[in-house]
């Protein structure tokens, strides 16, 4: 009986003692993890500026008709730094911006943008469906039309620019869509203006085919999970950057991602973080005092007033 006691002893001693010595390497894993210095990326021209880039999303989408020269215009005389536009592929293989596949939403036309010409989309009235701050159709009928990329390259040469690959463009035309803008941005040497983004990581990847580490993005969704997984459970070195930026909401499938551990955590890497698609100053001061880098935003007029009244 008394051997029986001392085996059990010494099994229960030796339990402990493995117990101890895992939770030690653990811990000395997670410190070399999060104390061991990491080498920050190079940043992109992009990112030189001396205050939180102000993102004009869709150029100010309650401003003016989304995605189009009305408000990408109105947005650049207002003094924002980036204008945010989407894009999809026409018929004729041509890059238009637009934030749906299809016409119905913001223009009085109907189908999708992937079956119709350029110009039968540049016929239709881009201004049809937008509804000023006073609840009035202060844009229908004014001329307002869906603008090429070319377009947009061509009249704002001296600002930055942020394009979205939408996701929902034809998954066949992909290819042809990265091919197509890259040239564009080396025809008209945009290369260090533009900013690409896209929620699938994969059409980022397709881009840079093409770019070759040439021009700035932002992760898309699977790159944004690895960033924020390693940082919230305290295994940050383990992610290796991909991209230039981060673009993200405020929250996301119950995670909080205005935790400071993800904006420190990007700015160690030396990397930008943004925040979408945020309308109210009371958020956008926050995420100022927070650092984020930059807000994507359809009341730009609001963020710059705030941004004034702070003396930043």
């Amino acid at each position: 009986m008394q051997y029986v006691t001392l085996e059990k002893g010494k099994k229960k001693k030796t339990v402990i003692l493995s117990l101890k010595l895992i939770i030690t390497a653990i811990l000395i894993f997670l410190l070399v993890i999060n104390l061991f210095p990491v080498k920050p990326i190079q940043q992109k021209s992009f990112f030189d500026y001396n205050r939180p880039l102000v993102i004009a999303h869709q150029g100010g989408e309650l401003l003016a008709p989304s995605n189009t020269m009305t408000a990408f215009t109105k947005a650049a005389e207002m003094g924002v730094d980036v204008l945010e536009t989407d894009i999809h592929i026409t018929k004729d293989g041509y890059l238009v911006t637009i934030h749906d596949p299809s016409l119905d939403r913001t223009t009085n036309g109907k189908g999708n943008v992937a079956d119709l010409t350029l110009a039968e989309i540049q016929a239709l009235d881009a201004g049809y469906h937008f509804k000023d701050l006073e609840g009035n159709y202060s844009y229908r009928g004014k001329g307002v039309y869906i603008p090429s990329v070319e377009e947009l390259f061509q009249t704002f040469k001296d600002i930055k620019i942020e394009i979205e690959i939408k996701d929902d463009n034809p998954p066949e035309r992909i290819e042809e869509i990265a091919s197509k803008l890259w040239n564009l941005i080396e025809e008209y040497q945009m290369e260090k203006k533009i900013l690409i983004a896209s929620f699938d990581q994969d059409i980022l990847n397709t881009f840079e085919k093409y770019a070759k580490g040439r021009t700035a993005t932002s992760a898309g969704r699977q790159e944004v999970k690895n960033f924020v997984v390693t940082h919230k459970f305290l295994l940050r070195n383990l992610y290796v950057p991909e991209v230039d930026a981060f673009q993200i909401p405020v929250e996301d499938s119950g995670f909080d991602l205005t935790d400071q551990r993800l904006i420190d955590g990007a700015h160690r890497l030396g990397m930008d973080i943004h925040y979408w698609t945020i309308d109210d100053p009371e958020t956008m001061e926050k995420l100022i005092e927070a650092g984020a880098d930059g807000i994507l935003t359809n009341r730009p007029d609001l963020l710059l007033q705030l941004l004034k009244e702070k003396g930043i």
